[in-house]
């Protein structure tokens, strides 16, 4: 285990590391999470990277840690690793990567002198035109039985901070709801632990990132342990499930089986009312008949569905003896199928009893025989994404001079409106109907005129499915007022505080706009 000493430590060693960087990249590893901060020139975020570092952090109680390290230590350059994480699409990761990506780093900080870490973090000057609060940050919090993370936003000064999203939901004495004020939780009796236990002869070095690099492998170390070890246990806990399962169902067919003992007296009770038919009414729902197969014939009183004829009972009598007799075959063929099935699984077990949890040969060895009696989860891969070519946005320049950039598909209309844009800038779209996002660059210093207003909606109508409808709407608001819905699928967006120009997708005006990234292309070739 570790203590809130470990914690300071950690703090100490890595805020120098990572104050003034900005967040670069987030993704999951194969036991926790990673972040890639990068530092610029001239502390601007558009320049030449001069320095990286790396944020390891681990969730899982065996082998907790948040630490600096050097990139190389979370596989951030390994082009594999790059591709898993660019298809990861959870939920959290998701949010963490567009709050916080681009961000720069305050401090880093140990919280109320507990097992609380704070990345505290700003939006750049570049994003400081968006809504929303500005100050941001990524608490990693080792409290209970698993770690957490929550990504809360500064409010108003009398709010205080909110949590935008916790990774695990919290317990009912302190929920982590959406919205609602973070706290951390009160001390624990008797006070923190004053002693460091992770690595105690080691000094924080911000210099060379020693502790957070000897953490870091320790615990790595640790939660691979603690998962070669716990793999026969899984595995056997896995087989005992299956054992249970099919020890359900032979249950279910002994009762099928014990039910196919009726056929015979459903048939039965079919004869007795074929042979009284004649003297008994049409419908009722308790009727009287003479048993004549014995030696001395005997009234008996049956109950009937009162809804039914006499007829439509007899027939299910009928009916079911039959269905009773046909389904026997199958109900024994699957008995005997899940009879072999338990012994399979059985021996198994006892297998995995014996073994070791080194002997991983022997492990894999029963892994493969319970995905083959399907005791396991089938593995399922990821659903392949159409992979679209990132050309980047079609430029084009207007009459006086304003660049205008327009998507080419769903995923690059996303990544030019909600990345690539600024604020200020404007964005173009036909009303109601689908087409590229379109995006007139705003220089503060010359503003555009109505000309080039026009000349971004032609190309928005010429980009669109209404290219050959003459003139259409076309609506166009600053950047700031086009909101991408939770869960939209790429290229929708809403749209507000818009106005709107008649425009034409054909014409001399949209073939002098077109013509505008043909002479560009020329001179870059020059």
């Amino acid at each position: 285990m570790f203590s809130a000493a470990d914690v300071a430590r950690w703090a100490e060693e890595g805020a120098p590391a990572l104050r003034g960087t900005y967040v670069h990249r987030i993704w999951r590893t194969d036991d926790g999470w990673a972040l890639l901060a990068r530092r610029h020139e001239n502390d601007d975020p558009n320049a030449r990277a001069v320095e990286r570092v790396a944020l390891d952090i681990g969730l899982a109680r065996e082998a907790p840690r948040c630490v600096v390290v050097p990139p190389e230590r979370v596989a951030a350059d390994d082009k594999r690793c790059k591709k898993a994480a660019a298809r990861d699409a959870h939920p959290f990761l998701s949010l963490l990567r567009k709050r916080l990506v681009g961000c720069r780093v305050l401090d880093f900080e140990q919280v109320a002198g507990d097992r609380i870490l704070r990345l505290r973090c700003e939006r750049s000057e570049r994003a400081a035109a968006e809504e929303g609060p500005r100050g941001r940050s990524l608490i990693v919090e080792f409290l209970g039985r698993r770690g957490n993370l929550l990504l809360v936003e500064q409010g108003a000064p009398e709010e205080g901070e909110r949590i935008v999203r916790a990774l695990e939901a919290g317990p009912a004495r302190r929920p982590l709801a959406e919205g609602e004020p973070y706290a951390p939780p009160p001390p624990r009796p008797g006070g923190p632990d004053p002693e460091p236990r992770l690595c105690p002869e080691l000094s924080p070095d911000p210099e060379t990132l020693r502790l957070g690099i000897a953490v870091s492998t320790a615990q790595r170390a640790r939660a691979a342990e603690v998962a070669r070890q716990s793999r026969r246990a899984e595995l056997l806990r896995a087989t005992r499930k299956a054992i249970a399962r099919a020890e359900g169902v032979l249950r279910k067919l002994e009762a099928q089986l014990r039910e196919v003992e009726r056929a015979d007296e459903y048939e039965r009770l079919g004869d007795l009312l074929k042979a009284n038919l004649g003297r008994l009414p049409r419908q009722a729902g308790r009727v009287t008949v003479t048993d004549y197969t014995r030696e001395e014939p005997r009234e008996l009183e049956l109950e009937l569905d009162p809804q039914r004829t006499v007829r439509e009972a007899m027939e299910g009598y009928y009916k079911k003896a039959k269905k009773l007799r046909k389904g026997e075959v199958h109900v024994r063929t699957r008995q005997g199928e899940t009879d072999a099935l338990v012994a399979d699984l059985q021996a198994i077990a006892d297998e995995l009893s014996a073994l070791s949890d080194d002997d991983q040969e022997a492990l894999d060895r029963c892994e493969r025989a319970l995905r083959r009696l399907k005791a396991l989860p089938r593995k399922t891969a990821a659903p392949k994404q159409k992979q679209q070519p990132n050309q980047g946005p079609r430029r084009f320049r207007t009459k006086e001079g304003h660049e205008v950039l327009v998507g080419r598909n769903d995923m690059e209309n996303d990544r030019l409106t909600m990345r690539m844009a600024r604020g200020r800038d404007l964005f173009f779209h036909v009303a109601g109907c689908p087409g590229s996002h379109v995006i007139l660059r705003v220089d503060p210093q010359r503003p555009p005129n109505h000309e080039s207003l026009l000349d971004a909606a032609s190309l928005a109508a010429y980009y669109s499915k209404a290219r050959q409808r003459g003139f259409v709407d076309v609506h166009y608001t600053p950047r700031k007022w086009v909101k991408k819905p939770k869960g939209a699928k790429p290229g929708l967006v809403t749209i507000s505080n818009y106005k709107t120009v008649r425009a034409s997708g054909s014409g001399e005006r949209v073939q002098r706009v077109l013509a505008s990234a043909r002479s560009e292309d020329d001179e870059h070739e020059d």
